[in-house]
């Protein structure tokens, strides 16, 4: 049985969730691979980033605020609520042929979803390393999204200013996941 683009998101977003949901209450103002973010301050940039794509998407639920004193079970709480609301958005009839105005500019609904799936692949990666947890994605997905960010970032600009780290050199024998990460700019040997 074939996997829907958007059935797979939902089971990255699915992994993703499991990791917000374990992390320990020390372990919030963690740092991560993002150099520049704590476990705390990821989380809340995937939340950000799931608003922001549910409204470009069209979601018509309410999403909820997020201020910095959110309180970890409610940035939980925060984090589902705003994923179950995205992928309601992409699941809705039409949404991935229509354009939308993302971030990046004006893309086919697919491409957002693709963007999103990425986001979480990788930020699940960040967070699981940042918290001594494995990200359990499907491999299928991950090789399917790292070849659309291969393509993604022959498009994009680099240096500084770019929206990703210069790709990296992963080993002959990482995983799926690793390889992305490394490709997305992460050190994946730390």
């Amino acid at each position: 049985m074939s996997t829907t683009p958007v059935t797979a998101f939902t089971e990255v977003v699915d992994t993703v969730a499991y990791l917000v949901e374990h992390v320990e209450e020390q372990r919030w103002s963690a740092p991560t691979p993002c150099t520049d973010w704590t476990v705390r301050q990821l989380v809340d940039h995937l939340v950000a980033g799931q608003q922001t794509f549910a409204d470009v998407m069209g979601a018509e639920a309410p999403l909820p605020s997020l201020d910095a004193d959110t309180a970890p079970e409610e940035l939980r709480r925060t984090f589902r609520t705003s994923a179950a609301t995205l992928v309601a958005a992409f699941e809705a009839p039409g949404a991935l042929e229509r354009t939308v105005q993302a971030p990046v500019g004006d893309v086919p609904g697919a491409v957002a979803l693709h963007l999103q799936t990425i986001e979480h692949l990788v930020h699940g990666w960040d967070l699981a390393r940042a918290i001594g947890q494995k990200a359990l994605f499907d491999e299928a997905t991950v090789e399917r999204e790292t070849e659309f960010a291969r393509g993604l970032l022959a498009q994009l600009p680099s240096g500084p200013g770019a929206p990703f780290a210069p790709s990296r050199t992963a080993p002959e024998d990482a995983t799926a996941l690793d390889r992305l990460a490394a490709l997305l700019g992460r050190d994946i040997t730390g």
